[in-house]
């Protein structure tokens, strides 16, 4: 399995000379964030699209997973508070928050989270995002107010990434609200730090401020700690041509244009009138191998070792200049992760019994 990093460019107009300055003056409430987005919504329900763009602007802003990861991409509780699997890693235990608002103002509890997690992999549900990789957990029981058990039929060594990540993200909606409307989100109730407000299809999304957000707290970590919420309302506009968003961004009418194509940064740059910033984007995608065990010559560990040494990250990553390949990832919580593999000679794999040098199609 492999990982390439995806950077995220974010173009951001220097208005005020405090930006400049070396000491910037405190963060003040209000206002609006206007930003660019570069393709419209495809579904207001994160449970049914695995579209980067649903999840990136919905996910961690208006729903909230029971797991997210922390700066250096490690598994951490979020709506979660405490978690404990059992020994035979059958039955994951998940103690929730209390007190965490929905932004109906309702409490989510442990009927809630059943409720979500039984959603995601329902395969009544059209599009459920969670189906096929959820498919060892047998059932979800309410072991508490504010406890749930995830029974598996075996072990599932990464279930913390499933409940933790932002493509299909497992956010937490309302039981009692999705159940009257017939099991169909029709305007996106969660627990995060902005509310939903109206989406105009091929023009805009608009969020406001939760004033009763309280789902995160402490010092930032990567998607842990306290959300400020400094602005009282967000509104991403659709503009689909980088051009178009610089031309928006010059007029006034833009704050921020988070994407752009990175053979315009190094020109960019140079105008002194925007600041450019690089990092990873917190919705970089995840590009992977998924290889069938039971194809004759990838279930052998040396065959698909021998792929990723012919696999040269080296020039799979070079558009994303702003730092190195992560190359594979398999999360430390998996139970047969092993540190990253040197690139030994390809004949020690290829030349093993059973492959005699031949070619194969797979």
């Amino acid at each position: 399995m492999s990982r390439k990093n995806m950077m995220g460019f974010m173009i951001v107009l220097l208005g005020l000379a405090l930006i400049a300055t070396p000491v910037e003056a405190a963060p003040k409430r209000g206002g609006t964030y206007r930003a660019s987005m570069a393709t419209d919504l495809t579904n207001m329900d994160v449970h049914r699209t695995q579209a980067q763009i649903d999840n990136a602007i919905l996910g961690m802003t208006v729903f909230e997973p029971l797991f997210t990861y922390d700066a250096k991409f490690n598994v951490k509780p979020f709506l979660c508070e405490s978690y404990k699997m059992s020994p035979d890693g059958l039955t994951l235990t998940l103690n929730i928050k209390k007190g965490v608002k929905f932004h109906n103002h309702t409490e989510m509890k442990a009927e809630d989270v059943k409720f979500c997690l039984d959603r995601v992999r329902d395969p009544n549900l059209p599009g459920a995002a969670q189906r096929n990789t959820m498919l060892n957990v047998k059932e979800v029981k309410i072991t508490g107010p504010y406890q749930v058990q995830m029974i598996l039929s075996k072990p599932i060594p990464n279930i913390l990434y499933l409940l933790a990540t932002s493509v299909g993200t497992i956010g937490m909606m309302p039981k009692k609200v999705l159940e009257s409307h017939d099991n169909k989100v029709l305007k996106p109730i969660g627990t995060g730090p902005y509310e939903f407000v109206a989406w105009e299809r091929d023009t805009k999304v608009i969020l406001k401020r939760f004033e009763a957000y309280s789902s995160a707290d402490g010092p930032v970590n990567g998607y842990l700690g306290k959300r400020n919420r400094y602005f009282d309302q967000v509104i991403l506009n659709v503009m689909k041509e980088p051009a178009t968003r610089i031309m928006a961004l010059d007029r006034g009418d833009l704050d921020v244009v988070p994407t752009l194509p990175y053979q315009q940064i190094d020109e960019l740059k140079k105008r002194k009138d925007l600041q450019v910033r690089t990092g990873l984007s917190p919705d970089a995608p995840w590009y992977l191998f998924n290889f069938n065990f039971n194809h004759p010559y990838l279930s052998k560990v040396d065959f698909r070792k021998a792929l990723a040494y012919a696999l040269d990250q080296k020039e799979i990553t070079k558009p994303f200049r702003s730092s190195p390949p992560c190359s594979r990832l398999t999360p430390r919580s998996w139970k047969k992760w092993r540190p990253a593999m040197t690139r030994p000679r390809p004949k020690n794999f290829c030349r093993r019994p059973g492959t005699k040098g031949r070619r194969s199609r797979f």
